[in-house]
């Protein structure tokens, strides 16, 4: 009773200032719109939460291992961890066939991203409106259908890049392995992903690559800061800087998308591989400023999705490359018998199956990251087909690494076998031939790089198929050494359940002298 009386005694006082009454009524209103978005998801309870004891941290893929070992191994059940700041239910392999015949708006990818990595405080709903499918439709309906036709380009934008980062390299060239790999990719990848005009950009790709960076950068940041309840609220001040980096992106970027609208409004009949003139193509001419700057934001996006994933796994080939020298020869004979055979085509990749091994042995072994396929239900609860259901808003993921660690069908499955995964038959298929299912960008339950069921890694063809170009171009083209004596693969840098190649770590190059 005392303390209604000093609460009504205070609002009264209040109100003689409305100024502070305002202040005070947004404050509760405020305090009411956090606590409703951060209600429980009681689900969450519902299983044993792992690497919250304590007096102990430890990093999140050494969580997830544990809990794999030590829970869905030994129960079948799944288990909670916080990652990326939020509640994440680890799941059992046995339930990727029920996410494999999900819908790809009820089980969301994009949803998930979104909200794990504060993408809506820089670009809004280019993830979640319905219109998000757009950038999987340019992935799916034109550039997987092209990549036939593109070595050609890829070739030339590689040598270009190489000649560009590392010049004539008729002496030993010392440089990080990652920083080469991440720009050598990030080129090559905008000459398809957006434009020859826009690859040859000297200022749109370092501001382009200072942007895909801060996409990461912004999110860790967010994400490591003791913001409780707040986290939602104080994501978009803190993503500041990250809107500035898009905005000068897009503002780069804009004038050659300009033109290209022009163009395309000209003629019809471009004979332009790319996904400017993809997108122009597939939808409606953007007739304002708003429909013209989500097709700026679908393009940088884009490109972050097809860039940085390839740079990492390029370094860690080179690693193997590094550490396994007995397997470079037999790859060099390939490569040199298949350009011999086919020149630089379609028909010649095709024929790389030792190198697809290696690519798909390093991706199992070396993968980016600790957990993949994680999902947010939406709108409606999802029913496994054991019974269990989780509510709208629940986040999920599966433990990747750790499974295809634990691949019981290979013999020695710890231990890198470059060549365990070569097409014995000698077939030539293309990246995209369902039917190869041990590729380097097939995907099974025990093979998970890529992800699984809805919302696969559409752009998974189209990364490998630049894997192996550049990897063929750099074992035929250059000598590649530590820089130093190594006897062991450089250290991994783990963030956030991330692996990321070490960045320090350098390589020397010098132009081999071929007959």
């Amino acid at each position: 009773m005392y303390s209604l009386r000093f609460t009504t005694m205070a609002l009264s006082r209040l109100a003689d200032f409305p100024s502070a009454v305002n202040l005070a009524l947004c404050l509760i209103a405020s305090m009411l719109i956090i606590a409703v978005a951060n209600r429980p998801n009681l689900i969450y309870r519902s299983f044993e939460r792992r690497g919250t004891q304590p007096f102990r941290w430890s990093p999140i893929h050494k969580v997830v291992r544990e809990g794999y070992h030590e829970i869905i191994k030994k129960t079948g059940r799944p288990f909670v961890v916080r990652w990326w700041a939020k509640d994440y239910i680890i799941m059992p392999p046995k339930y990727l066939n029920d996410v494999r015949g999900a819908g790809w708006q009820h089980l969301s990818f994009f949803a998930n991203i979104s909200s794990a990595l504060h993408l809506y405080t820089s670009v809004g709903d280019l993830y979640t409106a319905e219109s998000s499918q757009r950038m999987v439709d340019i992935v799916k309906r034109k550039l997987n259908p092209q990549i036939p036709h593109l070595t050609a380009d890829l070739v030339e934008e590689i040598e270009f890049s190489l000649d560009k980062l590392l010049g004539d390299c008729s002496e030993w060239k010392h440089t990080k392995a990652m920083a080469l790999m991440a720009e050598l990719t990030h080129r090559t990848a905008t000459r398809v992903l957006i434009s020859k005009k826009a690859c040859r950009d000297e200022l749109f790709i370092r501001k382009s690559m200072s942007l895909l960076e801060s996409i990461f950068i912004t999110a860790l940041v967010i994400a490591k800061l003791p913001l409780g309840p707040l986290l939602g609220i104080l994501a978009w001040p803190l993503g500041i800087l990250h809107r500035r980096k898009l905005y000068t992106a897009m503002e780069l970027l804009r004038p050659i998308v300009d033109e290209r609208i022009q163009e395309n409004v000209r003629t019809k009949d471009s004979d332009r591989h790319d996904a400017i003139q993809w997108t122009l193509e597939l939808f409606p001419q953007p007739a304002n400023l708003e429909q013209k700057d989500r097709l700026l934001k679908e393009l940088l996006h884009n490109l972050w999705a097809g860039s940085s994933a390839p740079g990492g796994m390029m370094t860690e080939i080179i690693w193997n490359l590094l550490l396994h020298r007995d397997y470079v020869p037999e790859l060099r004979e390939e490569i040199e018998g298949a350009i011999n055979q086919y020149g630089w085509t379609e028909k010649m990749v095709n024929s790389l199956h030792l190198l697809d091994s290696f690519i798909r042995e390093t991706n199992r072994l070396s993968s980016t990251g600790s957990i993949t396929c994680v999902r947010t239900v939406v709108d409606k609860p999802f029913q496994f087909s054991d019974g269990l259901i989780l509510p709208a808003g629940t986040r999920f993921g599966f433990p990747s690494q750790a499974i295809q660690d634990d691949n019981q069908a290979l013999s020695n499955s710890s231990q890198f076998d470059g060549f365990r995964h070569a097409n014995k038959n000698g077939r030539e298929q293309s990246e995209t031939d369902g039917d190869r299912r041990d590729s380097a960008s097939s995907v099974d339950t025990h093979y998970l790089p890529w992800g699984y069921g809805n919302h696969v890694c559409p752009g998974r063809f189209f990364a490998v198929r630049l894997m192996k170009l550049v990897i063929a171009k750099l074992l035929l083209d250059y000598d590649i050494e530590w820089d130093r004596k190594m006897q062991d693969r450089p250290r991994p840098v783990h963030i956030e359940g991330q692996f990321v190649p070490n960045m320090s770590q350098k390589i020397a190059l010098k132009k081999r002298i071929r007959d």
